[in-house]
């Protein structure tokens, strides 16, 4: 088995930004030349497809599709299926790194699986590795922290509540819906007044705050699709389209427009 290392990739790099154990870049691929073989990478990394996409497998075979994030630990073998021409945003990060920060790389995994804030995360590094300036980094660096920070929120399970699993479970299963309060304490058990207090402790924002983020999370794909703006305002729950565009620029840093043609 092929074992990439720091920085490498099965695809061709377009851009990058490598200092104090991180490592981001663009990366292309081209259907043609891909190498269906079984690799891994000799560091944990976040990749996110611009678009294209690619099918693979780790234990079970699954799709990249353009606005999805997938998390690999370091070692981890998987196989790439097929491939579309496509486009990928990569962040990587060392053991050093890790240690540095006292964190755990499958605790950063779970982060990333569990909220629409990696994917927000690696839009926003994207478009500061378009510039070409000595700022890149740096730039890089304090996103990914701000990112490290939330997921020390979710780092400790058995310090989470378990009925904070009933409330996450909720809200993704009705993410298009108006959720209140009230949903939520009927589904977790628990007084409104307790989830009202624990909440922006795990979720770093308002639920309001959160909803909003699954809705624009869900409109990355569809936007993908070729769907008209209105269209994916409305499917995903916001009231206008100027409340959309206003929503997804704040969290992407890109104007719903301009991410349909990166």
């Amino acid at each position: 088995m092929q074992v990439l290392s720091q920085g490498e990739y099965v695809g061709k790099i377009q851009s990058k930004v490598h200092q104090e154990g991180i490592y981001a870049s663009i990366s292309s691929y081209n259907q043609h030349l891909f190498n269906g073989d079984w690799h891994c990478h000799e560091n944990a990394h976040i990749s996110f497809v611009l678009k294209g996409g690619r099918s693979e497998k780790k234990k079970n075979l699954y799709e990249c599709v353009p606005g999805k994030a997938t998390f690999y630990v370091s070692g981890e073998p998987h196989q790439i299926i097929n491939m579309h021409d496509s486009m990928h945003v990569n962040l990587e990060m060392d053991d050093d790194f890790f240690t540095r920060f006292n964190f755990k790389e499958d605790a950063f995994g779970r982060t990333v699986n569990k909220t629409p804030d990696a994917k927000f995360l690696m839009l926003q590094v994207y478009r500061e590795l378009l510039n070409t300036d000595d700022l890149v980094f740096p730039s890089v660096q304090m996103l990914l922290l701000e990112f490290l920070h939330r997921a020390e929120k979710w780092s400790d399970e058995e310090k989470i509540p378990q009925w904070m699993g009933k409330v996450h479970e909720l809200m993704n299963d009705r993410w298009s819906e108006t959720i209140t309060l009230a949903d939520l304490s009927l589904a977790a058990g628990v007084h409104p007044v307790t989830i009202s207090h624990y909440f922006p402790r795990f979720f770093d924002c308002t639920l309001g705050a959160y909803m909003r983020k699954l809705k624009v999370e869900k409109a990355l794909q569809l936007l993908k699709s070729g769907e008209q703006l209105s269209a994916v305002a409305y499917a995903c729950g916001f009231f206008d389209q100027s409340h959309f565009i206003r929503t997804f620029k704040s969290l992407t840093g890109f104007l719903p427009a301009q991410y349909q043609k990166l």
